[in-house]
């Protein structure tokens, strides 16, 4: 009677289990196709999903603690999974289960343990010692729901197998099956809850990992391939790619944990957006509330409060993302750092996601006022802070050597100077330091002067496409007006889009010149700076085109120095916060991220705090000056350290 019993109840989970699965297929199936490749080289995207999905490698390489942790469940659940399978099939073949006794007694103990032991684990983590990622954390309640359910089906499990050891008679001995049956109806339950809860993920993150994106990290996301396309502005605007991400999330808050917008206390966390992806539909009718970390005034514009007013009439496919999935003052909060993306175990994009919700922003005419200011600035003035175009060379003035012009003869390397070194008080004295610096390691190099623009890199973050490419086609006229192929750039802003973003060009950052001629004799390093230095990774370096060591071996290169590490360094780097247009805006949230960082630094107990981008620069040294540490920490280019040591 049992078995007819358990056999009904299977069918049931398994009508549910699909249901829900076809809802979710649906779901995706409602998306766009998204305009770059996401199946192509099947081969070596299968290795990626094996390993980050059954190796788990990507977490491992990320948070090894919580890696041991993640690895015991999903093993323990694979092993036991299998156990249960092989059972079902021989429930009804007691004489089979008998004969099986032997593998089912190693296996299933030894994926009893490992699955307990990691649970046990997960919940300590979770409850207990609560990471900073869950200090503020979605909580639709399936996660307790999910553990239960998985403990007490593995207590049951336990006892089942010690039924099997005691028991004579599996067939006729009634208590065995009894829990046996409790056993199964909990395993029933879990995989009837699968396509309604976060434990989607189980099925959905091998498929997220298969078609993450494989773009160079700083290449933006192509727009689609429709004529209409202006951004991600409604509902029928998302890709199949964003809504399958969505049922990928785990919520395991490693995204939030590193965004310098979460950690700022604006109302932006890359969690609750793809969570707000995942509801959508409840959102839009109107079913559940969108989800945000913190309260924060809204982003004005034309002097009023943005706000999307959902009306009943409007179609589910023209529901508009602002306020569906984040609020305007989240969108802009955004650093562009990549933090997000990098520390995902299931290659979720957020980002993308955001920037090209900002490009729909901008091209429907309803950026912020600072946003405009900002673009306005860079379109008239080609600088972010809107001085005047003629003063782009008056830095010249202060150089110790003679620069030569692109437009007063021939020379090997183009140096793409950039905004902030042409500009800005604080860096145009590294600028003056660069140009020593090139001239007596024998670099060829002219700059061009007044005739330099913007390269663009922010404004493609900000959303403004069209823009970019103006700036683009008027930087690239430059560069072939002279003949110039390689190019030297001092941002790594600047860098990265001329690397990866134009085309036909060697560009090399100015580090690692500097580097070569270090290592080649040609710039000795002779003075001791006996100081304790920490070092912040650029974003556009770091994350974006992955120089982490570089310029940490210029810095042990320098005589006296002792370098000491942040918490969060390399891939883990914070952002500063100047990155997607955060530059010259006041920063929406109750914090800044350059001020958390300017701590975090000083209390390594460095005297200096090292620095390889001139935004990180303007930054950090407001963050030290905001917190009062300048009698702890000097905020100094490595250039500056270079120089100091070459020629102090």
């Amino acid at each position: 009677m049992l078995e007819l019993v358990y056999y009904v109840l299977l069918i049931i989970a398994l009508v549910i289990f699909a249901l829900g699965i076809k809802k979710n297929v649906d779901f995706i199936s409602s998306g766009q196709k998204s305009s770059e490749p996401r199946l192509d080289n099947l081969k070596e995207r299968f290795k990626v999903m094996l390993k980050d999905s059954f190796a788990l490698l990507r977490l491992y390489r990320r948070e090894r603690k919580m890696f041991i942790v993640h690895l015991l469940v999903l093993w323990g659940f694979i092993i036991l999974a299998i156990d249960i399978l092989l059972i079902t099939i021989f429930y009804a073949v007691p004489e089979a289960l008998r004969s099986a006794y032997l593998f089912f007694k190693i296996s299933m103990t030894v994926g009893g343990i490992l699955f307990v032991l990691g649970l046990i684990l997960m919940v300590l983590n979770r409850y207990l010692l609560k990471p900073s990622r869950f200090a503020k954390k979605y909580d639709p309640k399936d996660d307790n729901i999910a553990i239960l359910i998985l403990f007490f089906a593995a207590i049951f499990g336990f006892v089942l197998k010690e039924f099997f050891r005691f028991s004579q008679d599996f067939a006729n001995s009634y208590i065995v099956q009894a829990f046996w049956f409790i056993h199964a109806i909990l395993i029933l339950a879990f995989v009837a809850l699968i396509p309604y809860s976060k434990l989607m993920h189980i099925l959905m993150a091998p498929v997220s990992i298969l078609t993450k994106t494989n773009r160079h990290p700083g290449v933006v996301r192509p727009p689609q391939n429709r004529e209409d396309y202006v951004g991600l502005v409604t509902r029928a605007d998302l890709t199949k790619r964003d809504l399958l991400s969505s049922l990928a999330c785990m919520r395991c808050g490693r995204c939030q944990d590193a965004c310098p917008a979460f950690n700022s206390r604006t109302s932006l966390s890359p969690m609750f957006l793809i969570q707000n992806l995942r509801n959508i539909d409840k959102i839009a009718s109107g079913k559940t509330q969108m989800l945000k970390p913190y309260e924060v005034k809204e982003t004005e514009v034309d002097g009023e409060v943005e706000a999307e007013k959902k009306s009943e009439e409007v179609k589910p496919e023209e529901v508009k993302l602002v306020n569906t999935l984040l609020d305007s003052s989240a969108i802009w909060a955004c650093t562009t750092c990549r933090a997000c993306m990098e520390m995902c175990p299931v290659y979720i994009e957020q980002m993308d996601i955001i920037q090209e919700m900002r490009r729909g922003i901008i091209e429907s005419g309803e950026a912020p006022p600072d946003i405009r200011d900002l673009l306005t600035n860079i379109q008239k003035q080609k600088n972010p802070w809107g001085e005047a175009k003629f003063k782009r060379d008056q830095w010249i003035k202060k150089s110790e050597v003679p620069v030569k012009l692109a437009k007063d003869g021939e020379f090997e390397w183009l140096w793409f100077v950039g905004c902030a070194h042409s500009f800005d008080n604080r860096n145009i004295p590294i600028t003056a330091k660069i140009a020593k610096i090139l001239n007596d390691i024998g670099v060829d190099f002219a700059v061009l002067g007044r005739d330099e623009g913007c390269c663009g890199n922010d404004v493609r973050r900000v959303g403004e496409e069209g823009l970019f490419q103006l700036l683009k086609e008027e930087t690239t006229a430059q560069f072939e007006k002279y003949g110039a192929k390689k190019i030297i750039a001092t941002s790594p802003h600047c860098y990265n889009t001329l690397k990866n973003e134009y085309e036909g060009y060697e560009i090399k950052f100015i580090l690692e010149a500097i580097y070569e001629a270090i290592k080649s004799g040609k710039l000795k390093l002779k003075k001791e700076i006996k100081k304790k230095v920490t070092f912040h990774d650029p974003c556009y370096l770091g994350r974006y085109n992955g120089m982490y060591e570089l310029p940490r071996e210029i810095l042990r290169s320098i005589p006296g120095i002792e370098l000491v590490e942040m918490p969060r360094n390399r891939n883990k780097s914070f952002c500063c916060g100047a990155g997607g247009g955060n530059l010259v805006r006041e920063y929406p949230g109750e914090f800044r991220p350059n001020n958390l960082r300017a701590k975090e630094a000083a209390e390594t107990g460095a005297e200096i705090l090292a620095v390889a981008c001139p935004f990180c620069m303007i930054m950090l040294e407001d963050g030290v000056k905001t917190e009062r540490l300048e009698e702890k920490i000097k905020v100094l280019d490595v250039i500056e350290l270079v120089y100091e040591s070459a020629y102090g």
